[in-house]
């Protein structure tokens, strides 16, 4: 049987780190600062820090400084510090709306590639006609008989995990790709306190599976999504409809579901000018690695588009930093 392996010892710097993501709010990028593949410096207090990664003699920084908002320039500082004294040009992959004014104050210039899919659970509902296909898609998997369970991640039996690992490997999916948005490993023993939504069919197999790690107290945020081919219609929009109402009654706020990039350009495509048209044709040169669009059809269900995320990088770099994001995101 399968069994989650047993945690290895965290450093110094990584035990800091977690207690920082679990004090930070409102910041849905917050737990992926914990992939082990990341660096960190942190502000002259301690109670921020900037996670980076660096490709191409670039170092690209991840989201939002985790920790204290009072402390974010400080570290935004240090990080800047820390990569003229290496010679490294800088770059910023995901940064929020209230970090970019800081950056920008270091000669960056900000592109919008997206905005944050966060449900309020205040605002989250399957009714009217605004709702109406979210609705449908939630029914269709009652109808083919599919229940949801939700557990820690620290309490999946083995033959739970041998089969969510076989899921994983026959739906192509990989829990190492993703700079911004998927922490890079699974059943390691560090994250017991992940939080497992598993939907089976009648006959007892998994279909689907969603991971959520923690934000802050109140908030949870989509880890790694798993799909059977075979899964019924509304899988996954059933899991999040479950995992919303799971968290209202723990004091959960706010599930953040995903990253919708450029949502603008299939919002208004019929209006899109020449430069909206020759965006939306480079977005779909993407469609090998990830279907942008059809990502953005899925997550307007839920009518929960959020703050816009920008990249921040100089100008005469653009080239460059393209491609070392591109490298960041998709290679394994």
């Amino acid at each position: 049987m399968a069994r989650p392996l047993p945690a290895e010892p965290e450093s110094e710097d990584q035990r800091r780190v977690r207690h920082l993501v679990a004090v930070s709010e409102r910041d849905p990028l917050a737990p992926f600062a914990l992939r082990p593949d990341k660096r960190f410096v942190f502000s002259p207090d301690g109670t921020a820090a900037v996670g980076y990664q660096v490709r191409l003699r670039v170092a690209v920084a991840s989201g939002d400084p985790i920790g204290s908002p009072a402390a974010w320039e400080a570290a935004i500082d240090a990080f800047v510090e820390d990569t003229r004294a290496n010679k490294r040009q800088l770059a910023v992959l995901g940064a929020g709306e209230r970090a970019r004014p800081l950056w920008e104050k270091y000669g960056l210039g900000h592109v919008a590639v997206g905005r944050d899919v966060v449900v309020q659970r205040s605002e989250f509902t399957t009714q009217g006609r605004r709702f109406r296909n979210l609705r449908q898609a939630i029914q269709r998997s009652h109808n083919a008989g599919v229940h949801v369970d939700i557990c820690r991640e620290g309490e999946l039996r083995p033959e739970q995990v041998l089969e969510l690992r076989r899921l994983m490997k026959r739906s192509r999916r990989e829990d190492t790709r993703g700079f911004s948005m998927i922490l890079g490993r699974l059943f390691d023993g560090r994250e017991p306190d992940a939080m497992m939504a598993i939907a089976y069919e009648e006959s007892g197999a998994i279909v689907g599976a969603h991971r959520y790690l923690w934000a802050g107290k109140q908030d949870l945020s989509l880890d790694l999504p798993l799909r059977s081919r075979a899964a019924p219609n509304g899988v996954d929009e059933r899991i999040i409809a479950e995992v919303v109402e799971w968290g209202a009654l723990r004091g959960v706020e706010r599930v953040s579901l995903a990253f919708a990039p450029f949502p603008d350009l299939f919002a208004n495509r019929s209006h899109l000018g020449v430069l909206g048209k020759l965006g939306y044709g480079l977005v779909h040169l993407l469609d090998p690695l990830i279907s942008v669009e059809r990502l953005y059809r899925y997550l307007r269900k839920f009518h929960a588009f959020d703050q816009q995320r920008f990249v921040m990088l100089r100008w005469r770099q653009v080239v460059r930093v393209a491609i070392v994001l591109l490298l960041l995101e998709f290679s394994t």
